[in-house]
C-alpha cells in the first residue's frame, strides 16, 4: 500500500508538470529562459503574450520646396517649407528681395530634389528623388531646349522630417 501512494504522488508531480505549458528542451526545468511557448498555447489568444501597447507607426512630414524666377535673370528659391502655397510664396518674396520685378513660380516640389540650370538665353528648373538626378535632368532639359552653354545655377532637397 505505501508504494502505491508513493507511486501515485510520483505520477501526481508528473501530471502538475505537464500543465505548465511550456515548451522546453529535454532536461531543463520549466520557467528557464531557454524554454519557450507550449504548441498548446494559440498565440493569437489576447490574454497570451505581453500586453505592452504597439509601438505607434512612424510619421513623416512634407518638406516643400519651390522655386520663382521673373524672366530676366532674378531667381528665388525656397526649401523644407510644410506647405505648397507657404513655398510658392517664399520663393516670390525672395525673387523680389533680389530685385525681380514680376516674379513667378516656375516649379514646386515636395520631398524631393530639384536643380536650375542657366544657359545662353534659357534656364531650365527641374526635379527629383536626388540632386543628382535633378540636375541631369535639368541639363537634358536646356540641352534639349537648344540651350548652349548650360551649367548648375542651383540645387537643393526638401526632405520629409520624422514627426514621431
Amino acid at each position: 500500500m505505501r508504494s502505491e501512494v508513493i507511486v501515485a504522488a510520483i505520477l501526481l508531480a508528473l501530471c502538475d508538470a505537464a500543465f505548465a505549458q511550456t515548451a522546453c528542451p529535454q532536461g531543463v526545468a520549466g520557467g528557464s529562459a531557454q524554454c519557450g511557448p507550449s504548441s498548446l498555447v494559440d498565440p493569437s489568444d489576447s490574454s497570451y503574450g505581453s500586453s505592452a501597447p504597439s509601438l505607434p507607426q512612424e510619421k513623416w512630414a512634407d518638406s516643400w520646396g519651390a522655386i520663382a524666377a521673373d524672366g530676366n535673370g532674378v531667381v528665388g528659391i525656397e526649401t523644407d517649407f510644410p506647405s505648397k502655397r507657404k513655398a510658392k510664396k517664399g520663393a516670390v518674396a525672395e525673387c523680389k528681395k533680389r530685385g525681380g520685378g514680376n516674379c513667378k513660380v516656375w516649379r514646386t516640389f515636395v520631398n524631393q530634389c530639384a536643380a536650375v540650370i542657366a544657359g545662353e538665353g534659357l534656364s531650365a528648373t527641374a526635379s527629383a528623388p536626388t540632386k543628382r538626378e535633378a540636375i541631369d535632368l535639368g541639363m537634358e532639359h536646356c540641352r534639349g531646349d537648344g540651350g548652349g552653354d548650360c551649367r548648375l545655377y542651383w540645387s537643393g532637397c526638401s526632405h520629409a522630417w520624422r514627426v514621431w
